[in-house]
């Protein structure tokens, strides 16, 4: 008898503890162990791409974001910033404020730009695609009052272009 109540209290037990563990809900993605770091990008190919690699900033004025890497340079008339994340570009193409998303090649990596619907004189252009080390975010924007010289969204496919070979695939 008392084998028999045993057998039960496990049998019992083990059923809790499956409902336990199972889960509903959103499933989970697949986020990298970690993120690419962009700012080991190599001084020579920083200059390549006409920004100065002693302006390099790992943050966004002090701020640093959990669940990103990003790394900040500044030209004669643009910031470039590189971001890596576990967002996924797919979550990126769902947000609302991002917009005109366009098709590119970048090596052999299929890329997209797109804008944000916030930048209202389109001073800003991002490029985005995924790799192993998270999805990478190449962004242009002017800097403050300095003219624009050539369209943002141009110099992030240059830029990427120039820089594909450094960055993990």
């Amino acid at each position: 008898m008392r084998h028999a109540i045993a057998l039960i209290v496990l049998s019992t037990s083990m059923l809790l503890a499956g409902c336990a563990v199972a889960v509903t809900g959103r499933a989970t993605k697949e986020v990298p162990a970690e993120l690419f770091d962009p700012c080991i990008l190599p001084e020579d190919a920083l200059r390549s791409v006409n920004v100065d690699p002693a302006t390099a900033a790992a943050d966004f004025l002090g701020v640093q974001s959990e669940g990103w890497e990003l790394c900040r340079w500044r030209s004669d008339w643009y910031f470039l910033s590189i971001f890596t994340t576990d967002t996924t570009v797919e979550e990126l193409r769902a947000r609302p404020k991002n917009t005109d998303f366009q098709p590119v090649e970048v090596g052999r990596r299929d890329a997209v730009t797109f804008r944000s619907i916030y930048e209202s004189e389109a001073d800003l252009c991002d490029l985005t695609y995924p790799s192993a080390v998270g999805t990478v975010i190449i962004r242009i924007s002017t800097r403050g009052t300095k003219e624009q010289l050539e369209d943002p969204c141009a110099v992030s496919i240059r830029t990427a272009r120039a820089l594909d070979s450094y960055i993990p695939a």
